[in-house]
């Protein structure tokens, strides 16, 4: 090494070290993003008046929506994340030939369950950006999830069962475990994200005209996306 490459790199040596400390600089940023979501039941338990869950009930997945304020702390590669997302879910049960005695003739009278809620849930998300660069990147997170539902403003809908008072006493704390894949385009960003429930979604669903109270079990799965902006 001659003396010319020495002076060339303790030259260069501050501008390295500068680059360093800036790329482990605390960041504090903030955000909004919007989103869709989809719920799936894990493994449901129902019973009321012979209708069960099983291979023939028909879950219908109908959209749901969500918009989410959230502030985000990076170091390096390495960011926490916490979201403020209010929305609305929606799912629908069909009923079809559950019945034990289920008859061959198709009934148009079908029972079904259609449920919307209002609800916010607030993840706390731990990621790391993969792909890093000044244009675009891609990160996973994961963390765990809180939705916080707001019983009295439910939307339930019995129809055609016997009873004609049905109400499912929902669970107004749900908790979740959130995986998920985002990609960056400089400030732009979409998310792809899974939510395993880890807890009940509901106690029972009751008559309160007769008095009696039928099993109801599940555990909610959620199949979200979302696109946001970085400010």
């Amino acid at each position: 090494m001659n003396i010319r490459t020495l002076i060339c790199m303790l030259m260069l040596l501050p501008s390295l070290i500068q680059a360093q400390e800036n790329g482990n600089k605390t960041r504090f940023s903030a955000g909004l993003k919007v989103g869709f979501q989809a719920i799936t039941y894990n493994d449901p338990e129902f019973g009321i008046e012979g209708y069960e869950f099983n291979e023939n009930t028909i879950q219908s997945n109908k959209i749901g929506y969500t918009i989410a304020p959230f502030i985000r702390v990076s170091k390096g590669r390495f960011y926490i994340q916490g979201d403020a997302a209010f929305g609305i879910t929606r799912h629908s049960f069909d009923f079809t030939d559950t019945r034990e005695s289920a008859i061959d003739e198709l009934d148009p009278n079908i029972p079904t369950y259609e449920l919307k809620t209002f609800c916010l849930q607030v993840p706390i998300l731990f990621g790391y950006e993969f792909v890093k660069q000044d244009r675009y990147g891609m990160s996973v997170f994961t963390g765990p999830r809180t939705k916080f539902t707001f019983t009295a403003h439910s939307d339930q809908n019995f129809k055609h069962f016997s009873y004609d008072d049905l109400e499912e006493a929902l669970k107004k704390k749900v908790y979740y475990w959130e995986v998920g894949l985002g990609v960056r385009i400089y400030n732009v960003f979409f998310d792809f994200v899974y939510d395993m429930g880890l807890t009940k979604a509901s106690r029972h669903i009751e008559a309160p005209k007769i008095g009696k109270r039928f099993r109801a079990y599940r555990k909610d799965n959620i199949l979200s996306f979302s696109v946001g902006m970085i400010f």
